[in-house]
């Protein structure tokens, strides 16, 4: 019996030692004051699963978010935490959130978290419908769910958070609203009605990360905790679906379809049997095939009809460094061994050429994961997929960009978080 109990004990052990810790960065510095950071270090001390760290703006300024899933600011001053951080940690939680960290911003957290104001981070495209924000203490009414918590006419505290509403920025996508205001506060001659059906709390993407914001605060409201805590672990994804993002990949048999020398559907890759009437041309299909791809996937790329399949991936590489292509969620890579390391984490890497002869076609690739040090990605870059004048399942990108041998160092990247639809 005591044998049986040991190995079931052992067993549950080797359970919680498999199940993958959130690690949260906690703002712990100028600005964020009151019981927010108390409140939120009582809430996370409960699980077993996600452990947090307080940091100084110092220490995000010179790297500190490395290794974290999200950070999380809470209530006090926007603006003074903005100073905490100073312009170099802002930049950082900027980049830490664009290449997939997740952000938790808690009242002033909130105003943070907006591209309104010259200090803001920009990480949601929201701004204040006012200047004037001191709008008083107390209780309010919000309507809606979020993460399942259903939240009809459902009090919670509420301590001047910012009275949002989309801003305008055409490099960020829109947020989206999970719990509205139905009752206001409206002292010190603050405007009165606009609160009323604003958004309370939001969610969104900023390139591969995502953020939640509140503008009342869960955390100091019993029986509102558990938002906090499913919001740690909505906004914390670190890694991607590679297994099966690869398997719906594989599927598409890019090796049979989209082959060169013939007219294509690009949507399936299929010889339309149309006639060849341009006997120079070479008619290969790299860019038809990544459209059909992230179609698939359910992620943007710049594709038919927006653009026609001539020269599209010349076109496809100025798209994807535009707002356009920002605001879709691509994220640009800084060489080769961060687009392996992303492809390896389970993102969507596109390879990206464009011919210099505006007249000639570029090239395209998606980069596969694959275990490669240094020396190995500089003699031959990344493994890709890709149609073209060789459509391959795998191939190096040395050998894939092969038709522009003098353009090989030109090469772009960009990664884009993946959350696959269901397979049809």
């Amino acid at each position: 019996m005591r044998y049986s109990l040991s190995i079931f004990l052992l067993t549950l052990g080797l359970l919680a030692a498999d199940k993958p810790v959130i690690k949260v960065a906690l703002y712990d510095d100028v600005g964020a004051t009151g019981k927010g950071i108390p409140c939120v270090t009582e809430i996370m001390g409960k699980t077993s699963d996600i452990k947090l760290t307080r940091l100084k703006g110092a220490d995000i300024a010179t790297g500190a978010l490395k290794g974290y899933d999200l950070v999380m600011f809470t209530g006090g001053s926007g603006s003074a935490e903005a100073g905490g951080l100073g312009e170099k940690g802002r930049e950082e939680v900027r980049g830490f959130v664009r290449h997939g960290g997740g952000y938790v911003g808690i009242c002033a957290g909130a105003y943070l978290a907006c591209s309104g104001f010259e200090w803001g981070l920009g990480v949601l495209n929201a701004k204040t419908v006012s200047p004037k924000w001191r709008r008083g203490q107390g209780e309010v009414k919000i309507d809606g769910q979020a993460f399942g918590e259903k939240l009809a006419d459902r009090g919670v505290r509420y301590a001047n958070g910012p009275i949002i509403k989309a801003d305008v920025r055409k490099d960020l996508p829109e947020f989206e609203t999970l719990a509205s205001f139905r009752t206001e506060l409206a002292e010190n001659d603050t405007p009165v009605g606009v609160m009323v059906n604003a958004p309370a709390m939001v969610r969104g993407t900023f390139g591969m990360g995502r953020v939640f914001t509140s503008s009342p605060h869960p955390e100091q409201t019993a029986g509102l905790e558990p938002i906090v805590e499913k919001a740690v672990r909505w906004v914390a994804r670190s890694k991607g679906p590679t297994e099966e993002l690869w398997k719906r990949l594989e599927a598409m048999e890019v090796d049979k379809l989209w082959l060169p020398g013939a007219i294509v559907d690009w949507k399936t890759g299929l010889p339309t049997g149309q006639a060849i009437k341009d006997a120079k041309s070479k008619h290969t299909h790299c860019s038809q095939f990544v459209a059909a791809a992230t179609e698939r996937l359910g992620v943007y790329v710049l594709r038919p009809p927006e653009h026609g399949v001539v020269l599209l991936a010349n076109a496809q590489f100025d798209w994807l460094p535009s707002a356009a292509g920002m605001k879709a969620g691509w994220v640009a890579l800084k060489d080769a061994a961060a687009a392996q390391a992303a492809a390896n984490d389970g993102r969507l890497v596109l390879a990206s050429l464009k011919n210099p002869d505006p007249a000639k076609s570029g090239h395209i690739a998606i980069v596969r994961p694959a275990n490669k040090d240094a020396e190995l990605l500089a003699k031959e870059g990344p493994d890709v997929m890709q149609a073209g004048g060789t459509n391959a399942l795998r191939t190096t990108m040395r050998k894939g960009f092969g038709n522009h041998k003098q353009e090989y160092d030109q090469i772009t990247f960009y990664a884009h978080a993946v959350e696959l639809p269901a397979a049809k």
